[in-house]
């Protein structure tokens, strides 16, 4: 079976890059043996790829109901555990985290669903459906809670709806909701979104029963925002406070950013160097290992250190959308490219937020930030890819 070299070799250095910043990040601390936690990771990681890079992917295809219900009763199970956060279940001493794994299940599961109806992809049952498949896993996460999964979900949706081939305007309308509600933090946007929303139906032509159904949700939407806003947990809601205005609570949710940007704009052109990080060393950034581990490379590592990140990524998610491009079926092509989709959104999520672009969400930069789930999830994500490449024309 062909094996996509380029695909591991930018996988695994991604990896590399994130043991030596973990390394970085926590040395001479509590922490300090955590790279070693995350190399063994890396290897169980890269036996799992060569695993499914030789499950074919029509197994995945047949069993993805099932893989559906198990991802569900996991999700549950988490809630057996005790505390106020319910996300890992325990196995013996090791702790999973099934919502990381969930990620690729959901691309299974909607792959299935839109090549089942590939013939009516822009029909509302298909639509509709897509979003009931994602509502069961994403409200167990939420509950737990972890929202950056439920939107990651939600973000899932979309990229696979539009790889499957449903219209961009149909996509532009399921965001109303959305759109609706940001918007209506003050009337003037609102007001402003709302024109151009009538603007695209009257332009493309929408018709008249989805044109008032539109119209309704979003007004009911922008008026039930500040119901919803009552609803948020009161972290969700300060950080969205602190995203708005980090200096809002200095000494409190917005301590985490106001770090997170001084670290990032301490390490200039080339960085400070490898555990000569100030910020990092003097332990004035929390979760350092983890959601702002971007922040330790670019204090590091520098603006150089960062572009040499992204790019890598980008020659990643470039090296998905070939496969995605060439893959011999469209379950294959639906597939890579959910894959593509998670990995994207989440970096660019990641890199945002660490510099204020984006609220605090608690989303794992790929490959980078520590957790074995997420590490485990990725190169399966990986092997997967290979699987597809393997088979393609």
């Amino acid at each position: 079976m062909k094996f996509d070299f380029p695909l591991f070799l930018i996988a695994l250095l991604l990896s590399i890059i994130g043991i030596v910043v973990i390394y970085s990040a926590t040395y001479n601390t509590e922490l300090s043996g955590l790279y070693l936690r995350q190399i063994a990771f890396l290897l169980v990681g890269i036996g799992v790829m060569f695993f499914l890079w030789r499950i074919p992917l029509r197994i995945h295809d047949g069993f993805a109901y099932v893989y559906y219900i198990a991802i569900i009763v996991l999700l549950s199970l988490t809630f057996l555990e005790g505390g106020r956060v319910h996300r890992w279940i325990r196995l013996g001493p090791v702790t999973v985290q099934p919502s990381e794994f969930s990620k690729l299940v959901m691309v299974f599961v909607l792959a299935r669903w839109l090549r089942d109806r590939i013939r009516e992809i822009n029909s509302i049952i298909t639509i509709v459906g897509a979003f009931a498949l994602v509502i069961i896993p994403f409200v167990l996460v939420v509950k737990e809670p972890d929202l950056g999964t439920g939107i990651v979900f939600v973000v899932l949706v979309f990229v696979m709806l539009y790889a499957a081939g449903v219209r961009p305007l149909y996509l532009f309308l399921l965001l109303t909701p959305l759109l609706s509600m940001v918007s209506a933090v003050h009337w003037i946007a609102w007001a402003v979104y709302m024109a151009l929303l009538l603007f695209i139906m009257i332009r493309w032509r929408v018709s008249p029963g989805l044109f008032a159904v539109v119209l309704v949700v979003a007004i009911f939407i922008g008026a039930s925002t500040p119901y919803v806003w009552s609803r948020l947990h009161p972290y969700q809601r300060e950080r969205i406070m602190v995203f708005l205005n980090p200096h809002h609570d200095p000494f409190g949710a917005g301590y985490q950013l106001i770090q997170s940007k001084i670290a990032i704009g301490s390490g200039g052109i080339l960085g400070k160097g490898i555990l000569k990080g100030t910020q990092t060393k003097l332990a004035f950034l929390p979760a350092k290992h983890s959601d702002f581990v971007f922040s330790v490379l670019g204090e590091q590592f520098g603006f150089v250190g960062a572009v040499v990140l992204l790019f890598l990524f980008y020659l990643l998610i470039k090296r998905i959308l070939d496969i995605s491009s060439s893959a011999r079926t469209q379950y294959g092509s639906i597939v890579a490219m959910g894959i593509a989709g998670i990995i994207e959104f989440q970096v660019i999520i990641n890199v945002a937020m660490t510099l204020g672009f984006a609220p605090i969400t608690g989303i794992p930069l790929p490959f980078i930030s520590a957790g074995g789930s997420s590490l485990i999830t990725f190169w399966a994500m990986i092997g997967v890819l290979q699987n597809i490449h393997a088979q393609s024309e």
